[in-house]
């Protein structure tokens, strides 16, 4: 990484997660922050740390000698100890730096952050493209920043959070993300991220999407028009090279018959284009349609992410999926019929869990012909996160241990069975235990 200094570094913080780098994919959030930045003549280096497979101290290293004016962190939930390694690291180096950090985790932990951690200046919350280039505005003039609109911060003890501002109508206005990462993408063979629209209308309740983009008015789901999406593809497979991407979409189809044209008309401009791409989506199961995903294959579709989550319904419904099984079944089978290869999202194992439920899961599973080792966790359990419905539920229930940095865990009400679960989690855990950091 470069030694020169910048107005703004921007840092995707590390996780203890370690994934398979052709799993692994690029930050385009941090992307959309960079470009918004330099489009408004500001200097910004990029860093993406778990595309890099850094850790902590690797990071640290690495960014210290970089004089830069501002730091930004981004992180999930799952990134807190890497979050927190960070800001802890930056200061106990002597740097004043002022360290600001946005996405899911601290949008909905903020006042904790805030108050464990003096070190951080600021939390931008929800959407971070307008409140974050007004925070570097202002504190590159010297001005007073404490007004911003979606910016959270502690004085004199008390943790102030300012309202977010509208959620941005048209996505189109903004500049295509930044790509500083690319070249190590590629060189790992990770995927390539586009981003066509953002939000979901629905309200799982072990999702933080829908919260936080309910955090501020405007719609839930906005949507890049195809002609700008197709156009950003074509720049990158002139300029890059690139003809394997996924969309980073919350939700690709989005809302209603509207939805479905603009997947429609996306997929009718690539075969147009004849650009010779590949690429994977997420949707939900009730969004498979034969006619419009056969001619998204036609595009290049190759992988659907569905959210199945689980073959009983009991389970569907405590995780508020809004579908049926036999949904799932359908949604499977089709993209199987028409040759797309449907990406399995399933969690296996949740608190209400019973010996009845896991032997339907697998039955469902032997039924659409998946093998428990072809999901990602395929004794996977419920992941438990601040901004969810489902964690409210627990925390009602008294069932909810842990805290929001070193994460939440449940207390099951079958333990007997629960425990036997366990050990074979742990058993399959012990076959196929990841390899570690070299770094």
């Amino acid at each position: 990484m470069s030694t020169d200094s910048c107005d703004v570094l921007l840092i995707n913080a590390p996780s203890a997660y370690r994934l398979p780098a052709s799993s692994r994919k690029d930050h385009v959030g941090i992307g959309y922050l960079a470009s918004v930045l330099r489009k408004d003549g500001f200097s910004v280096q990029i860093l993406d740390t778990p595309m890099l497979d850094w850790n902590v101290s690797r990071t640290l290293k690495e960014i210290l000698p970089l004089k830069a004016e501002l730091v930004g962190i981004s992180a999930l939930q799952a990134q807190a100890d890497g979050l927190v390694g960070l800001v802890k690291g930056i200061r106990a180096s002597g740097s004043q730096v002022p360290i600001v950090l946005g996405s899911h985790f601290p949008t909905f932990c903020y006042d904790r952050l805030l108050v464990d951690f003096p070190e951080v200046d600021a939390v931008v919350r929800g959407e971070g493209e307008a409140p974050f280039l007004e925070l570097v505005r202002r504190m590159a003039s010297g001005k007073s920043w404490h007004d911003v609109p979606g910016v959270a911060y502690s004085q004199d003890g008390q943790v102030i959070a300012n309202t977010p501002p509208p959620l941005i109508e048209d996505l189109d206005s903004l500049p295509f993300p930044a790509r500083d990462t690319l070249p190590a993408v590629r060189n790992i063979g990770a995927m390539v991220s586009v981003s066509s629209s953002r939000g979901c209308p629905h309200r799982c309740t072990f999702c933080t999407i829908p919260q936080f983009y309910r955090l501020a008015k405007g719609p839930v789901w906005r949507a890049r028009s195809p002609e700008n999406v197709v156009e950003e593809i074509r720049y990158l497979v002139k300029e890059y090279d690139v003809k394997h991407f996924i969309f980073v979409d919350d939700n690709f189809i989005g809302v209603g018959r509207r939805g479905k044209e603009r997947a429609l008309e996306i997929a009718e401009l690539l075969i147009r284009a004849e650009l010779g791409v590949e690429f994977f989506l997420s949707c939900r199961v009730t969004d498979v349609e034969e006619e419009l995903f056969s001619l998204l294959k036609r595009a290049g579709l190759r992988v659907v992410g569905l959210g199945v989550e689980s073959g009983n319904q009991r389970q569907l419904d405590t995780y508020g999926k809004g579908t049926k099984v036999e949904d799932n079944k359908r949604a499977i089978t089709l993209l199987r019929k028409i040759g797309v290869e449907p990406g399995i999202g399933f969690i296996m194992a949740d608190p209400y869990f019973t010996p009845e439920e896991l032997i339907q899961n697998i039955r469902f599973l032997s039924e659409v012909g998946v093998k428990l080792s072809e999901l990602t966790f395929p004794l996977g359990e419920l992941w438990v996160f601040d901004g969810t419905t489902i964690l409210d539920r627990l925390k009602e229930e008294g069932r909810l241990r842990g805290d929001y940095l070193h994460g939440y865990k449940w207390e099951p009400a079958h333990k007997g069975f629960y425990r036997l679960y366990r050990a074979a989690a742990r058993l399959r855990n012990l076959i196929h235990r990841p390899p570690q950091r070299a770094c």
